[in-house]
């Protein structure tokens, strides 16, 4: 027997007198931004209020620590025993839960939370635990984030001037952080783009790519910091370069092997479609074209900006390529100062996740990789 749904459960303490019939039943409905709606579970009256203002921090927990949180309340998941006996884990799950119903700290999840747990044999736990923490508010994707900063690099030299950087979190987050935790927020299924045994194979190939570096490379090149950090920033304009060119041989070579009369795979859907690099250097295109005061720039002061700031490889500049340098850097000296393992799988997402997300947490929780 089906139980039909009354909308006046939705209706909680703390109770006051309502305004309309008096009766002690006017309570909390619904809270969303920076107001709070009351309504009467018997007239139905209903009135707003405004809340206070917030600045909540935003706090980022890495997989290592999601994973952790998770296994303290599933007692059948592998590593449920060693996790429940240390205290800490136990008091960060406690402290975290309390300061999110304080309204005083935003923990956003990322495509780094979805991915990694795609590939866990607990993904639905994981899932339920840094969306717990989230409350539905993500940060976007890491391509947005590039596009942003990439994109201040061009208006600023198309507008010959320093680039400037807004770190405010607002700019990158699925919803305002500083709005007051509602009280219902809805969450999606699994993302059907991604394909867990392609994500793995993705990444055991580009863990076997490190693996090479750091034995064959930073082991055997004494190098300095400096040496590592310019090599990968200044190399990653000419990264993006070459899956433009990529991409558009792929998309060529996908068109002339289409049949009409047969469906499309989807990996040829997928070819068939702009890259990230090429829909970036479009971007790129429209910034140089178009200045902000709404004119279009002769073709021959176009071209100019183009090449100047091709030529100047500006893009080494970004903030997230700077950080990631900086820290493959610091990993290609742990090579040639003599140690003899590379580092786990999960080390080439850490560095990604923290590139980007870095500038716009204020702080970042995590575990340490070798």
């Amino acid at each position: 027997m089906s139980k039909q749904f009354d909308p006046r459960e939705m209706i909680s303490p703390p109770w006051r007198k309502c305004p309309s019939c008096g009766r002690d039943k006017f309570g909390v409905h619904i809270i969303s931004g920076s107001r709070l709606l009351r309504r009467c579970r018997d007239c139905w009256h209903k009135q707003f209020y405004p809340l206070p203002e917030l600045r909540k921090r935003i706090i980022y927990l890495d997989q290592f620590v999601v994973s952790n949180l998770m296994k303290l309340d599933n007692p059948g998941v592998k590593g449920h025993e060693r996790v429940v006996v240390q205290p800490f884990w136990r008091e960060l799950r406690d402290l975290l839960f309390q300061l999110r119903q304080l309204q005083m700290i935003c923990c956003p999840d990322s495509s780094s939370h979805e991915e990694e747990s795609r590939i866990s044999q607990y993904n639905a736990q994981l899932k339920k635990t840094y969306e717990a923490l989230s409350g539905g508010i993500v940060f976007k994707s890491f391509d947005s984030i590039k596009s942003q900063q990439i994109g201040e690099l061009a208006r600023a030299w198309s507008e010959r001037r320093e680039a400037e950087y807004d770190f405010d979190p607002r700019r990158v987050l699925s919803g305002n952080p500083n709005e007051w935790n509602e009280r219902f927020y809805m969450t999606s299924g699994d993302n059907p783009f991604i394909v867990p045994a392609k994500l793995k194979l993705y990444r055991t190939e580009l863990h076997a790519h490190m693996s090479r570096l750091f034995r064959d490379v930073w082991a055997k090149e004494k190098q300095s910091f400096r040496y590592w950090y310019d090599l990968d920033r200044f190399a990653y304009q000419g990264h993006l370069g070459n899956a433009v060119v990529r991409s558009t041989k792929e998309r060529f070579e996908a068109v002339l092997g289409y049949r009409p009369g047969t469906e499309i795979s989807l990996k040829n859907l997928e070819k068939a479609l702009p890259s990230f690099a090429e829909t970036l250097l479009a971007g790129l295109q429209h910034i140089m074209r178009f200045p902000r005061d709404g004119r279009e720039r002769p073709s021959e002061e176009i071209s100019r900006l183009e090449t100047e700031f091709g030529k100047a490889n500006r893009i080494a500049e970004a903030p997230f390529v700077r950080l990631q340098s900086l820290m493959f850097a610091a990993i290609a000296m742990r090579a040639g100062q003599g140690q003899k393992e590379p580092p786990d799988e999960g080390t080439t997402t850490d560095v990604e996740t923290v590139a980007h997300l870095l500038p716009y947490s204020d702080a970042m929780l995590g575990g340490v990789r070798r």
